[in-house]
């Protein structure tokens, strides 16, 4: 990888019956700028475990046989994390199996892991609706209100604390959001709303999960199910045809 050290950049991501969504098509470009994947399987029941470990750029993978996700979320994202620190990288980006970084990253990460001002960096993030031709722009949809902190120096001397939350707990322990934040312009491209048959389903999660509100306001979760939001046209990469090509 030019410029950078042995893995000095993971990444790492949680995973569950993700086989026949995005899984393959996000590795393959995860893994043409960094130095290793390491994934954590939340007791997947499809082909989840097979794809990841046959793919040639995870270099670690556990796989649980309960799911955590819907018990404890932070215990999941915690177990995730102590997979990766024991590698001792020097950065972890944390992307979920859904999302991408548009391509320009594998230009700027280099310079991003060079500087020593910042040590967390965040993406807006574009979040694909109803197809892979518009993003939501309406409530905290919105890329400007939805920045995602996803890249993080790791400090091994630093002692590490992951917030009590058992959802929307963030991808990193506490005293990373402590540290200098560096906003990016590199988006990043959340495929998770783009086929509209699952929007029923990841409505009924949340409401499942955080039936009061607790972690985020209802009318947030509310808004999955708005039939007409306010939509914007993607320009930049064809993403149909990175996942399908």
């Amino acid at each position: 990888m030019p410029y950078l050290k042995k893995r000095s950049v993971l990444a790492m991501m949680t995973v569950r019956n993700e086989a026949g969504r995005y899984l393959r098509p996000v590795l393959d470009r995860l893994g043409a700028y960094v130095d290793g994947i390491v994934v954590l399987d939340d007791a997947s029941t499809d082909h989840t475990p097979e794809l990841c470990r046959a793919h040639p750029r995870v270099i670690r993978f556990e796989r649980l046989a309960t799911s955590l996700f819907t018990q404890d979320e932070a215990s999941l994202r915690q177990r995730l994390w102590e997979l990766t620190v024991e590698l001792n990288p020097t950065w972890i980006l944390a992307l979920d199996a859904d999302e991408l970084l548009e391509a320009k990253i594998t230009r700027v990460l280099p310079a991003l892991c060079a500087q020593t001002r910042y040590e967390l960096v965040s993406f807006p993030v574009y979040h694909f609706w109803g197809d892979f031709r518009h993003y939501r722009v309406d409530g905290w949809w919105h890329p400007a209100r939805a920045r995602t902190a996803c890249l993080h120096r790791y400090q091994k001397s630093r002692r590490y604390h992951w917030a009590p939350r058992p959802l929307h707990c963030g991808r990193f322990p506490q005293e990373a959001y402590l540290t200098p934040r560096l906003d990016s312009p590199i988006r990043l491209l959340h495929l998770g709303y783009a086929a509209s048959r699952e929007h029923q389903a990841k409505y009924q999660r949340y409401l499942e999960l955080d039936p009061q509100g607790r972690f985020c306001p209802l009318r947030h979760y509310r808004s999955i199910l708005d039939p007409r939001p306010a939509l914007k046209r993607w320009t930049g990469e064809d993403v149909e045809a990175l996942l399908w090509s």
